[in-house]
């Protein structure tokens, strides 16, 4: 069973009154006498052009479709979660594979993360320098934490995927 492309409808019969919510399919199929035809253990409310699943139940009634399209399976993977990374394939559910544009995104977040770990590291040891009270192993902390921000800051995340300088360790 498949309801496909799922919209919100007002229907000239309204069977469960004037305050309900009704969904029509693309095909004109109306929800409420679709849905229990699903036969198959999960029902999966799944994007309709990726197939990215969004929302899951073993009962269709408590799905809420408008703008999706609603699919079954009986078998869920392990790991599963309606995170954005699994998706609905060929009757099956799947890890989703992140586009370009999400890993660019991805190690863009990771970047700008590091360099504010770095900025953070760096404040303290400089304000030691600066006032003449840092020990050798500070200033050497710093030269280290420097030369990585150097290094993060050169990073190009256009080039997935990214590959990050470690983390300076502790002296």
């Amino acid at each position: 069973m498949k309801f496909v492309n799922a919209k919100i409808y007002r229907p000239n019969e309204r069977k469960f009154g004037e305050d309900a919510i009704y969904f029509i399919s693309a095909d004109g199929e109306d929800w409420y006498d679709s849905y229990g035809k699903f036969s198959q253990q999960y029902k999966l409310c799944i994007e309709p052009d990726s197939g990215v699943v969004r929302s899951v139940s073993e009962d269709a009634g408590r799905l809420y479709p408008a703008g999706f399209t609603v699919v079954e399976v009986d078998q869920l993977p392990d790991g599963f979660s309606i995170d954005g990374n699994w998706c609905y394939a060929d009757g099956h559910v799947i890890k989703r594979m992140p586009t370009q544009e999400e890993l660019i995104a991805q190690a863009e977040r990771q970047k700008q993360t590091l360099l504010t770990a770095a900025a953070n590291a760096i404040a303290p040891l400089q304000d030691a320098v600066d006032i003449g009270d840092a020990t050798p192993e500070e200033v050497a902390r710093l030269q280290d934490w420097k030369a990585f921000r150097v290094a993060v800051s050169r990073v190009n995340t256009a080039e997935v995927p990214v590959l990050f300088p470690n983390i300076p360790e502790n002296r």
